[in-house]
């Protein structure tokens, strides 16, 4: 057993795979083969805007709402960092469409990150200021990347928060820092996406072992539910796809007073889609995050890394079965 309480296996598979993710030549050949289109489907609301809004449509029958990602992470060049934000901005008007009301999902390393935090800051704010003229999106919800990002992106959600923005921000529980970073912001009233954490840290920073990390995600949840943290105004977004602490959270949620509609539940399209809907069934706000666009290798590859059992996947599109 490695130090990530999961077996070395696992620990070698998501490193691989996150690998992959970041390569830019694996994008460019399996982005460009139909075969390995099948790959995306799984994960994947659509290549255009249209087809993620029909995928966004069909969650709402469900209802499931929705949180809209154009894919496109990690670039480094300023011509594709400004057509990444060309394409948010043009996005916004389609989902404004979208009921019930979705948040927008941004990666700050699709808006400039990756080359300077100042051209980053500037495209959010970009994209912030074009949110005010479309109704139908609640707020942009600022993605967490891996480590190195953490600072610089709670920097940006201040910032966004200060210039009057409707945002939000993720938080992951495997990084030590993360909880009082919670505590600070949620006692702020901040709008907080917890989720468990993709990417592999080494121990100086993180939780390695699987069990410390589903304790810290319970200790944090249980904590966001405190009333007092509601009459602060917090608001937030339990994004996992762990039953056994949400069902846990359940009891916590109607003994705090927590309505539906201060609160919600996230998970990502195509992961245990029973749960999404008997969570829906008992009242609760579930919503899904809806990846489109066509640079899908690196978030879909991201998605089947967090499991070896996930390979199959891989090796059944590569197969083209």
């Amino acid at each position: 057993m490695s130090e990530s309480g999961i077996g070395w296996r696992s620990r070698l598979w998501q490193q691989t795979m996150i690998r992959a993710a970041r390569s830019s030549l694996l994008s460019r050949v399996m982005e460009g083969n139909p075969l390995t289109h099948r790959l995306s489907r799984r994960y994947v609301g659509g290549g255009t805007r249209a087809e993620a809004l029909e995928t966004v449509r069909a969650l709402a029958q469900k209802g499931l709402h929705s949180s809209p990602y154009y894919l496109g992470e990690y670039v480094d060049t300023p011509e594709l960092v400004e057509r990444n934000v060309r394409e948010i901005l043009d996005a916004l008007a389609v989902f404004d469409a979208a009921e019930p009301p979705v948040f927008f999902s941004v990666d700050p390393t699709q808006i400039g990150y990756t080359i300077s935090d100042d051209l980053g800051r500037a495209n959010a704010l970009r994209i912030a200021e074009a949110l005010r003229q479309y109704p139908g999106i609640r707020f942009i919800m600022i993605d967490m990347e891996d480590a190195s990002y953490v600072e610089r992106t709670i920097a940006l959600y201040e910032t966004l928060r200060e210039a009057g923005a409707q945002v939000a921000i993720t938080l992951q529980a495997y990084l030590y820092r993360t909880e009082p970073d919670f505590e600070r912001l949620a006692s702020a009233g901040a709008r907080i996406r917890l989720v468990k954490g993709a990417f592999v840290a080494g121990k100086d920073i993180a939780y390695t072992q699987k069990s410390d990390i589903d304790a810290a995600y319970e200790r944090i949840a249980r904590r966001a539910l405190d009333p007092d943290l509601k009459t602060a105004g917090a608001y937030p977004i339990f994004a996992t796809h762990d039953d056994r602490v949400l069902d846990a959270l359940a009891p916590l949620i109607r003994a705090n007073g927590w309505e539906p509609d201060q609160y919600e539940i996230e998970m990502l399209l195509g992961v245990r889609e029973p749960l999404q809907r008997r969570l829906a069934q008992e009242g609760h706000t579930v919503r899904v995050y809806v990846p489109f666009g066509t640079a899908w290798w690196a978030y879909t590859v991201r998605r089947v890394g967090e499991n070896p059992a996930n390979a199959r996947f891989v090796l059944q599109a590569l197969w083209g079965r």
